[in-house]
């Protein structure tokens, strides 16, 4: 059996500590060789195949070792190890710890000042944690995530000769606002301004983590005619649990939950 052992603890500890916690076009970070050496080889030995994904169209598939069955079982079995007790039981922690501050001030623009300690004070974990496939002609606009997320992160797993250009572009959002619902949103369908800031380049066991927060937002794209027929990154979001996080919205003055719209607070309860 897989197991995590104290010289791993002790490199994603380092890891993160090393990296730089940027604040332009919001809190973010680029973490260089977040994995120990062996466990990304592993991780990389043990991709399914892309006939072991869940197909979403031609572009885009994902493999979500909690839920899809197709993949060898040595797949799932490493990549549901390392979800639970790499990503949450161990990076989980050490990120929330170098957000902090930014998590605070999140929280109150979020909450307000009255339930702002409540919310920081719920637990977080690491949840809806995928291996993403995707393929030439992938386009995913400047969005954020989903609210409950306070945190996303992106692991790229690059093979030899992958290209570092289809990684992940970074913008600030002129005339944003709270996202009116619970689920993922586009800012610019709300009459807000994306300019583009960054690309974060896409090489071998780097680690993209960001606020999910008014003011940046994240997207995505690989031509059509690009060469290289396959890009695969793990996605996984940090929050508290859904029934946690909506009993706290049901505390909230009817002011706020009204900011939320009325689909926000039925996806609250019923769950994402």
């Amino acid at each position: 059996m897989t197991v995590i052992v104290e010289s791993h603890v002790a490199h994603l500890r380092d890891a993160v500590a090393a990296a730089t916690l940027e604040t332009d076009p919001g809190p973010y970070m680029v973490i260089q060789d977040v994995l120990p050496s062996d466990m990304y080889a592993l991780l990389l030995d043990t991709m399914p195949p892309p006939d072991g994904f869940d197909i979403a169209d031609s572009v885009k598939a994902n493999f979500d070792p909690e839920r899809t069955t197709i993949a060898p079982e040595r797949s799932r079995e490493t990549w549901l190890w390392f979800q639970r007790e790499v990503v949450d039981g161990v990076l989980t922690p050490l990120l929330l710890e170098r957000f902090h501050p930014h998590l605070v001030d999140a929280y109150r623009d979020l909450f307000g000042a009255g339930l702002a300690e409540d919310a920081l004070r719920l637990p977080k974990h690491a949840f809806r944690g995928r291996l993403m496939l995707r393929r030439p002609g992938y386009r995913l606009k400047p969005h954020r995530d989903m609210r409950i997320a306070a945190l996303t992160g992106l692991i790229y797993f690059a093979r030899p000769g992958d290209s570092a250009q289809y990684g992940t572009d970074l913008y600030r959002i002129d005339n944003d606002q709270q996202a009116p619902t619970m689920k993922t949103f586009y800012p610019e369908s709300c009459g807000a301004i994306a300019k583009h800031v960054r690309a974060v380049p896409f090489v071998g066991n780097a680690a993209l983590i960001f606020m999910n927060a008014p003011g940046m937002a994240h997207g995505a794209s690989i031509p059509r005619d690009a060469t290289q027929a396959t890009r695969y990154a793990y996605q996984f979001y940090i929050g508290p649990p859904k029934d946690d996080y909506g009993r706290l919205i049901r505390r909230m003055t009817p002011a706020q939950q009204a900011a939320y719209g009325a689909a926000g607070a039925a996806e609250s309860e019923e769950g994402y």
